[in-house]
């Protein structure tokens, strides 16, 4: 049997893969990196704060719930996760100039999380890579990905509405 360790570092692994396979394709398209550095920031802080909470809240317990985290994030074992989501989009969307990019980042969080939790289903229950196609089909995913979409928006408006609030404050001491 494997240990949650090795899992975690498996996981760890494929999660800076996927990030540096995005960083080159961001090269390629010559897209100004330094603009891309708060979402990588972003995505990484999400690997190993928000799932690793739920990976030390429900270690292997946790089943086929990681795929449809609206059952994780609003239970009452673990409601801490999705205040964990809304913080860090929040510092996500207050480190950025321009709030558009923030809630655009916001909203392309969506993917990634969904991604991840197939990741950790993966290695936690089994590798079956047809729970993608079947993962549509539930009414369960929708819902996991309207609550990620009103969690991670939520959490955009309210980090831009006080970056703007934190501008005019500033002014105004100037």
């Amino acid at each position: 049997m494997v240990s949650l360790t090795t899992i975690g570092l498996i996981i760890g692994l494929i999660d800076f893969l996927c990030v540096f396979i995005v960083i080159i394709y961001l090269i390629m398209k010559k897209v100004e990196i330094a603009r891309q550095g708060n979402f990588i920031f972003t995505s990484l802080l999400i690997h190993f704060i928000f799932f690793g909470y739920l990976s030390n809240v429900y270690q292997k317990s946790i089943g086929e719930d990681v795929l449809f985290l609206y059952k994780v994030m609003f239970n009452s074992l673990s409601f801490y996760s999705a205040i964990i989501l809304f913080l860090i989009v929040f510092i996500m969307v207050f480190r950025e100039d321009f709030f558009e990019y923030g809630i655009r980042n916001s909203m392309w969080l969506v993917p990634l999380i969904i991604i991840e939790s197939w990741i950790w289903y993966f290695f936690i229950v089994d590798f079956d890579i047809t729970i993608i196609a079947l993962y549509f089909i539930r009414y369960e995913s929708y819902i996991t990905i309207l609550s990620l979409l009103g969690i991670n928006l939520l959490a955009a408006i309210t980090g831009a509405f006080a970056k703007q609030k934190y501008k005019e404050y500033f002014k105004k001491l100037k």
